[in-house]
């Protein structure tokens, strides 16, 4: 995620699809619409160029309306994801993670490592890691949303949005993390076994204390503050109705046809989540925070994710008209 800004910047791919609309449409959407006279509900098991872009956000230049207005899209992996007018889950429990602490007062402050947990990835020692206000409101506001649902929460905020908490997770039935992405593509001559490794193992979520662990000389035996796609998979969420990442880029990794994507959505999923809602390009960090309180206010209104997310999708285009404000974000799942 990204602190607020004038100007938007998608990713590459999307910024070309965006920039032309006309032909982005007619050459990824319309010969699909074209099969679809009077079915106005599209299950979308996407692969190749499609994990790459929101098709939501495409605009059908006759209509002059987004896809988002004129089709209901779920996104799935498999057909199993198809629950056919099923209810979600009851959700009980949840654990919240927000406005992480890059840099801690003291060293010390890092949890201990698992020796098994430990991440590999590219060196942080001379980023700068902007504070993210934004996401401490928004772990609040769906708190207090998640208390009049009487929802059980747990939630860890500044120093305490520690890695090793996100380890010590017994399937809730919602984890949301708010917090800087990141995805760091292989070169250019990497095979195609690099690629796969590295984007599981240079993709991931930003924590507390991950300044402090890669400004040292010697690096310490603790947890370096970096939730890779290869820890993830890891996890115990068998039985998590609902993982949100709220923050940028967390839908990209190695892109192998057929097989999806390998990063930090495919790991959750392997996790045990049933659906997980990731963002496909660097996303605002103001914009972000309207778009997860309206999703949460809708969610524990309706108990339907997908309608909850089709709602606030379409209040935030209400507020923020260009795509890249109201489409980063896509839930796949049941």
């Amino acid at each position: 995620r990204l602190p607020p800004r004038s100007t938007p910047l998608y990713s590459s791919a999307a910024s070309d699809v965006y920039k032309r609309q006309k032909e982005s449409y007619n050459r990824f959407w319309k010969p699909i619409k074209e099969q679809l006279k009077g079915i106005s509900k599209v299950y979308f098991s996407p692969d190749g160029i499609y994990h790459l872009i929101n098709i939501s956000t495409l605009k059908n230049q006759e209509s002059g309306q987004f896809l988002l207005d004129e089709t209901e899209i779920h996104y799935t992996t498999s057909g199993v994801d198809i629950n056919n007018g099923i209810p979600d889950k009851e959700i009980r429990t949840a654990v919240l993670f927000g406005r992480p602490t890059y840099k801690t007062g003291t060293v010390s402050t890092i949890p201990v490592a698992d020796a098994n947990t430990r991440s590999l990835v590219r060196n942080f020692k001379d980023a700068v890691i902007p504070d993210l206000p934004g996401t401490e409101e928004e772990i609040l506001t769906i708190k207090k949303e998640m208390d009049l649902g009487k929802i059980g929460v747990k939630y860890y905020l500044k120093e305490e949005a520690t890695e090793d908490k996100v380890y010590g997770l017994h399937s809730p039935g919602i984890l949301h993390i708010s917090t800087h992405g990141y995805w760091s593509p292989a070169g250019a001559t990497a095979t195609d076994g690099y690629r796969m490794f590295n984007a599981m193992v240079n993709s991931g979520l930003l924590l507390s204390g991950v300044v402090n662990f890669y400004s040292l000389p010697v690096y310490p035996d603790t947890y370096d503050g970096i939730l890779t796609a290869y820890e993830a998979q890891n996890l115990d969420l068998e039985n998590t109705s609902l993982v949100i990442l709220s923050a940028c880029e967390t839908s990209l990794g190695y892109l192998d046809a057929g097989e999806g994507v390998y990063g930090l959505q495919r790991a959750f999923r392997a996790a045990g989540a049933s659906s997980i809602m990731t963002s496909l390009w660097k996303v605002d960090d103001v914009a972000t925070r309207d778009f997860m309180i309206l999703f949460y206010q809708q969610y524990l209104k309706t108990k339907n994710k997908n309608a909850a997310f089709v709602m606030a999708q379409k209040a935030i285009k209400e507020k923020y008209k260009d795509p890249y404000f109201w489409g980063a974000f896509i839930m796949v799942g049941k």
